[in-house]
């Protein structure tokens, strides 16, 4: 870290896909235009000298949006060398020289199976030689920690994208993996941007009460889509599945997942964790916070930039002035997305005056969106 540095920058939910989401009169990966501005941010925090660190809190890259009837990756090693990526690619490597750079797993970008825990991990230290990776030594997950500041993606309180360790051993891939790669097929097919997450809202929203959830869910989904439950989808070899499955075997593979999901008692109940694969994951932080004594959560995953300050375990309400003077009791933040399809923002945190603040970003207008702090 850099020497004197003050500052701590969190992002996420980069999505760098290989050359084919990029490519052709349907593209379906998610970052492609803002490439070079999220390669500019990253130079800036290189020579700031009040920034000690930057965090990526999952989905650096992307192996999860590729249509059902294209081979699909597993590895990162197409997404580091697709040369639209090189100016993102570069920037990291510099910050990583400079012990500048920690970076924690998200879902897309998870390891798929306990075999390839090590794999992903020789990986990043090779390619960003000096990389603080950040991995849970069994699970394609990972912690962030500082004093009373934990960051991670997220997705581990998400019912349908946390890894599954249940399902088909030794594999790791929740349903959401095939349920992203069921929506990059309409796009690619059909041209029609689709926003993973608000398809995967609305249906949330209309299934939940059903019966049979999780596979009325999928296969609405599939059908939004154009598949039918005998189309193919091709797995190129990764582990726990065949070459090829049917878009039908997967609704019934995962049939069980509420049941697995309940029978482990240190999760968040499927109700509330259906409904953050929806929502901005603040019942999952206020369940870190007040479970575990931590005053600042900053989560990824969901897209959506948020801060919320905490009073008592209350949340303010939204729209009180962004300076206010105050000290919180704790303090959510998500860092949002550097996707195309929306505004860029980032979490920046900075200890000072017996204060640790926090802060939501846009960028490149350098715009604050909220800031809040706690007291040391």
């Amino acid at each position: 870290m850099t020497p004197g540095g003050t500052k701590k920058i969190f992002i996420s939910d980069i999505h760098m896909g290989d050359a084919r989401s990029q490519a052709g009169d349907h593209p379906y990966g998610w970052l492609y235009s803002n490439i070079s501005n999220l390669a500019n941010f990253l130079e800036e925090q290189l020579i700031a000298p009040d920034v000690a660190e930057v965090v990526i809190l999952g989905d650096l890259f992307d192996t999860w949006v590729i249509p059902t009837i294209l081979y699909p990756l597993n590895s990162y090693e197409e997404i580091y060398s697709n040369d639209e990526n090189s100016p993102v690619i570069e920037a990291l490597k510099k910050l990583a020289a400079e012990s500048k750079l920690s970076y924690v797993p998200g879902n897309h970008d998870m390891a798929f199976s306990t075999t390839d825990l090590a794999g992903t991990k020789q990986f990043m230290e090779t390619r960003f030689p000096e990389i603080r990776y950040i991995c849970d030594p069994d699970l394609p997950t990972g912690v962030y920690r500082s004093g009373k500041l934990v960051a991670e993606h997220g997705n581990r309180y998400c019912l349908f994208n946390a890894p599954d360790t249940w399902t088909k051993q030794p594999s790791f891939l929740p349903i959401g993996y095939f349920i992203s790669r069921l929506v990059a097929y309409k796009v690619y097919t059909t041209g029609t941007p689709e926003d993973f997450h608000d398809i995967l809202k609305k249906f949330i929203m209309q299934l939940i009460k059903r019966p049979n959830f999780v596979q009325d869910l999928y296969e609405a989904i599939a059908k939004d889509a154009g598949l039918a439950d005998t189309d193919i989808i091709e797995m190129n070899g990764i582990a726990s599945f065949p070459g090829t499955i049917t878009v039908g075997g997967i609704s019934a593979i995962y049939g069980q997942l509420i049941q697995n999901w309940e029978s482990d008692p240190n999760r968040i109940g499927w109700e509330i964790a259906a409904r953050e694969d929806a929502g901005d994951l603040a019942l999952a932080a206020n369940h870190i916070l007040f479970s575990s004594g931590q005053d600042i959560v900053v989560f990824g995953h969901t897209h959506v930039p948020t801060l919320k300050r905490i009073f008592l375990g209350e949340p303010l309400e939204e729209g009180v002035d962004i300076h206010l003077d105050l000290p919180c009791h704790a303090i959510y933040a998500n860092s949002g997305t550097w996707v195309d399809s929306v505004k860029s923002t980032y979490v920046e945190t900075q200890e000072d005056a017996g204060r640790q603040y926090v802060r939501l970003w846009n960028y490149p207008s350098k715009t604050l969106l909220r800031e809040a702090f706690v007291e040391l």
